[in-house]
């Protein structure tokens, strides 16, 4: 289950054109935890909108998704700065072009850019046989305060990076790889 839900994290946040391409990124822990940190409501978002058909209505995602987006979206304007950073450095290592782009954009017209296309992309890409197993992943997480959730996410990641993919001391995934601080 915490698997299938950090695949669908990280694929959600490949979200810049060319982040899915051979040349991997390097994220910090301290970076991957903020990107998470700030895309949590918007995966949580698509989530729900992708397994509404398939998830029966006393589900946790059906009953309580939008407090848990609400919830986590409080704290999304102070992780923007370093989650902004990250998402910079994957689209740039991947297209100059794309990179430096983004990086003219204002604020107030990436952070929409980046929310819609992360929910987007989970409500499209979420494969539904997995609905039920995230929706009782986020039912266990929905306790914990977005930044334990977002550092539970980033070390899941890490321990279940396979040794033979990486070099040692990085875990990958998605469009980009965890290296150490």
């Amino acid at each position: 289950m915490h698997k299938t839900f950090t695949l669908a994290l990280a694929s959600a946040l490949a979200i810049l054109p060319g982040v899915a391409s051979a040349q991997q990124a390097c994220l910090t822990k301290s970076e991957a935890s903020s990107l998470f940190g700030y895309a949590l409501p918007q995966v949580i978002s698509g989530t729900s909108k992708r397994c509404a058909q398939v998830l029966p209505s006393d589900s946790f995602l059906r009953s309580h998704g939008t407090e848990l987006v609400t919830r986590y979206s409080a704290q999304k304007a102070r992780y923007w700065p370093q989650a902004k950073a990250a998402f910079l450095k994957l689209g740039s290592s991947k297209d100059a072009g794309v990179g430096q782009f983004t990086r003219n954009l204002p604020d107030e017209s990436l952070r929409p850019l980046v929310d819609i296309t992360v929910e987007g992309l989970v409500s499209q890409e979420l494969p539904l046989k997995s609905c039920d197993k995230v929706d009782l992943a986020l039912d266990l997480l929905s306790p914990l305060p977005p930044e334990n959730t977002a550092g539970l996410i980033t070390l899941l990641l890490e321990v279940t990076s396979k040794a033979d993919d990486v070099a040692p001391g990085k875990a990958k995934l998605g469009g980009f790889t965890l290296c150490k601080d």
